[in-house]
């Protein structure tokens, strides 16, 4: 898979492809085996050889490999952008809230 294949990730089954991929170049990137990745991860071994086979495993498994393979932080700053956008109005035309600002007169007694 190529680096224009990465950019026209449109079905799960690409993002899988391009996951298992990944993870095997990375794992062996660091010179590491199956086993020694699972030693550092808490992940069993037979657990990463079918992510890689397949890119198929749990939120918890995939986020174990990635602190393992110190890759976390592209979650944590995806998430965070999901967030933010999440905060956005949905239309540049959508106003922000209002806040709500009350006032207290106070009326001076007659001398």
């Amino acid at each position: 898979m190529t680096s224009s294949d990465i950019l026209s990730l449109v079905t799960p089954s690409d993002v899988l492809a391009v996951l298992r991929g990944w993870l095997r170049t990375e794992r062996q990137r660091l010179r590491w085996t199956q086993a020694e990745l699972a030693r550092r991860s808490g992940v069993p071994a037979a657990t990463i050889s079918r992510l890689e086979l397949t890119g198929l495993g749990s939120t918890d498994t995939v986020l174990k490999i990635l602190f393992a393979l110190n890759r976390l932080d592209a979650v944590s700053d995806f998430l965070k952008e999901c967030q933010r956008l999440a905060d956005l109005p949905t239309t540049l035309q959508e106003e922000p809230p209002k806040k709500t600002i009350l006032r207290v007169r106070v009326r001076k007694e007659a001398t």
